[in-house]
């Protein structure tokens, strides 16, 4: 498996709107260097393996300490959306990106997705 890389699409909703209808929070987390917490991986993963809707915000700082905020969604057909908003990003692309996922697991650093399509 291989780790999340985002590229594409601009028309994609801002995260703080991309799961607003979501009935599992999974929760809202600021990282700088370390990983997410195990419970909230769990969480979204185990929404997607039964079919849940939940959602989990996620917000790391580049080197620079910009801020790149990613949202997950879970979907009924176990699939995650995947919405990262690098607009903050003073030495980035500074775009909204989607993704949809059919495989993730929890790595050592966090979520690991695969089988992404934009």
């Amino acid at each position: 498996m291989t780790a999340l890389v985002l590229a594409g699409c601009a028309k994609a909703e801002p995260p703080d709107t991309a799961a607003a209808d979501a009935s599992v929070d999974c929760g809202t987390y600021v990282l700088e260097h370390e990983a997410l917490p195990v419970h909230a991986g769990t969480c979204l993963l185990d929404a997607a393996r039964t079919g849940a809707v939940a959602r989990l915000k996620v917000t790391r700082s580049t080197v620079e300490g910009d801020p790149i905020i990613t949202a997950y969604a879970t979907r009924p057909d176990g699939a995650i959306e995947v919405v990262e908003d690098t607009r903050a990003d003073g030495f980035g692309p500074q775009e909204v990106t989607r993704e949809t996922c059919t495989d993730a697991r929890l790595g050592d650093n966090g979520l690991e997705l695969s089988g992404c399509t934009s």
